[in-house]
């Protein structure tokens, strides 16, 4: 295949590798604060790679990004964890006063119908098997793409599916934070000029959350550090391990694609 890219594709292409494996991939994801060493569009840019990758062994194409998502207000007991004195300030997901830039949320509702017109575009191009590979985990998005997919699933010829490639290395692996060394390190390995962690001072200085726009998996869970700082620090990131996660992802969105393609094909012939 010359391309996996929907973009890139001749007409006659599209046409020869949808009757090959009518599946296509998109990947979603918004333009986002993931604090000042990291790209804008971290989410979408790994969500793009893993659809990519796993395109390569699955058939199939990868619609372009779409570069949407959303994101909520963050509740008083999130922005307590995070160390925030004044907890009935109103942040919108990880843009915190002391951010240079905000991020370019879509509200939930439109979030939602965008997603819906892209899903019954795609319907009507006749792939069987619809993919949203979706980096950014805000509850918003997540519920969204979820009850969309199951929608379709049962409304329409197509099957939906929504995969995350927020995969952790082991049972071990507790490190699903925001700009913390997991999502930096993938950014590492995938395109390593955008990540500069000079932004950050040196160690040993801690970095807080109210600093820093970014925020680990502890203060998510309401269990942060007690000087509400970043456990995973992302200081501590490497191309190499950045490339473990990357391909931890491909190779579990391809068991799943797999899974649900003979799922497709079994009741077709049952």
């Amino acid at each position: 295949m010359r391309t996996q890219r929907f973009e890139l594709l001749r007409p006659h292409e599209i046409l020869h590798e949808k009757s090959i494996r009518p599946i296509v991939y998109l990947p979603v994801g918004p333009l986002e604060w993931h604090g000042p060493a990291m790209p804008i569009g971290t989410d979408p840019l790994i969500a793009e790679a893993v659809a990519r990758q796993s395109a390569s062994y699955t058939g199939g194409v990868v619609m372009p990004t779409l570069y949407v998502g959303t994101e909520r207000e963050r509740s008083a007991s999130l922005l307590e964890a995070k160390g925030f004195d004044d907890t009935s300030q109103y942040i919108v997901g990880m843009d915190v006063p002391r951010n240079c830039i905000r991020s370019l949320y879509s509200k939930e509702d439109v979030f939602g119908m965008m997603i819906r017109e892209f899903l019954n575009l795609l319907v009507k191009q006749g792939y069987l098997l619809i993919v949203i590979v979706n980096a950014h985990m805000a509850t918003g998005q997540v519920n969204t793409l979820q009850r969309q997919a199951v929608e379709f699933s049962n409304e329409t010829d197509s099957a939906v599916s929504v995969f995350s490639p927020n995969i952790p290395l082991d049972e071990t692996d507790l490190d699903q934070g925001h700009g913390t060394i997991r999502e930096t390190s993938m950014m590492m390995f995938l395109n390593p000029d955008s990540v500069d962690l000079k932004q950050f001072p040196d160690k040993p200085v801690r970095l807080k959350n109210t600093d820093w726009g970014i925020a680990d998996s502890c203060t998510f869970a309401l269990q942060p550090n007690e000087d509400k700082t970043i456990v995973y620090d992302p200081r501590d990131s490497e191309a190499q391990l950045g490339g473990f996660y990357i391909q931890r992802a491909v190779d579990s969105l391809v068991r799943q694609v797999e899974s649900d393609w003979e799922s497709i094909t079994t009741s077709q012939h049952s």
